[in-house]
């Protein structure tokens, strides 16, 4: 039986859907993507559904192709400078399973609405509207993307260890990677740890560690022997304007699923209570 295939239509189709699981993808496993990278890879996927369709791939070959494919696609959509080889495994056979779960969702959904016989002509017999794949790829997509996070796959919030040197003695933290931690360093623009109190202060010099525990600004500028060490960081919150004390410390060192690598951070004291989940420390990451 001969079929007539639009190529421009089957290669948006799949580009469209290979986007779809590519940020699927990344909200399961909580990775940031940039917008063009993730078109790109999608699109490089759309061009190999073409050439599979033209060439033919199936069987054993067919399966590493897809593989192969898959890869290259995450490789462009998630790589960095710190990401493992691992990681991009993880991030393969996640989107790939992702892939399967999507298009079954969507199988499920087109069988459910043509046997119910909605006087809709795009839902019957065996062909399909554009805009019905739309309207379905969009539904699959929440059902996958809310069946991932029920099932476990995002339950636990994002963890790195920290490694701190302040003053020449070293400090350990669990922090928690949190994109809303938005504090910065109005002069030279580094981003700041923010770090259970007590556990901070523990390790400074004692003179530091007092002044530090004033509100007053000025008491903490008055240490002449630290005040080189301390940036004024302005905080907002809902009660209004502060100023957060900040150490520059010796080194950082964060250790996360890529690896440990040095930082460039500042730490600042602060009560951080039932905000922080259990963690000693609060970090934002790219």
């Amino acid at each position: 039986m001969q079929q007539d295939v639009y190529i421009d239509l089957y290669f948006l189709i799949n580009t469209s859907m290979n986007l779809l699981c590519l940020v699927l993808t990344a909200l399961l496993l909580h990775r940031k993507i940039r917008r063009w990278r993730a078109i790109l890879g999608a699109a490089v996927g759309g061009v190999y559904a073409i050439v599979a369709l033209l060439f033919g791939s199936g069987g054993v070959l067919g399966f590493v192709s897809d593989c192969a494919v898959a890869f290259v696609m995450c490789v462009i959509t998630f790589v960095t400078k710190r990401c493992s080889v691992w990681r991009l495994l993880q991030c393969t056979a996640v989107q790939m399973l992702t892939s399967m779960i999507l298009g079954g969702v969507m199988t499920a959904l087109y069988s459910m609405l043509n046997r119910l016989h909605l006087p809709f002509e795009a839902l019957q017999g065996d062909n399909l509207s554009v805009w019905s794949l739309a309207i379905l790829s969009a539904v699959s997509g929440l059902i996958t993307a809310f069946g991932g996070r029920f099932f476990g796959f995002s339950q636990k919030a994002k963890s790195v260890k920290i490694r701190a040197v302040v003053f020449g003695k070293e400090l350990t933290l669990l922090a928690m990677v949190d994109t809303g931690n938005l504090l910065r360093d109005p002069v030279s623009g580094r981003s700041v740890i923010v770090a259970e109190e007590e556990q901070l202060l523990a390790i400074l010099p004692k003179s530091l560690s007092e002044a530090l525990k004033s509100p007053s600004a000025e008491r903490w500028l008055s240490e002449r022997a630290y005040n080189s060490r301390i940036r004024i960081i302005p905080t907002h919150t809902a009660a209004g304007t502060r100023m957060l004390p900040a150490i520059v410390p010796d080194s950082v060192t964060i250790t996360d699923a890529d690896g440990a690598y040095p930082a460039d951070y500042l730490i600042a004291p602060a009560k951080l209570g039932e905000n922080a989940h259990g963690f000693d420390a609060v970090i934002a990451m790219d």
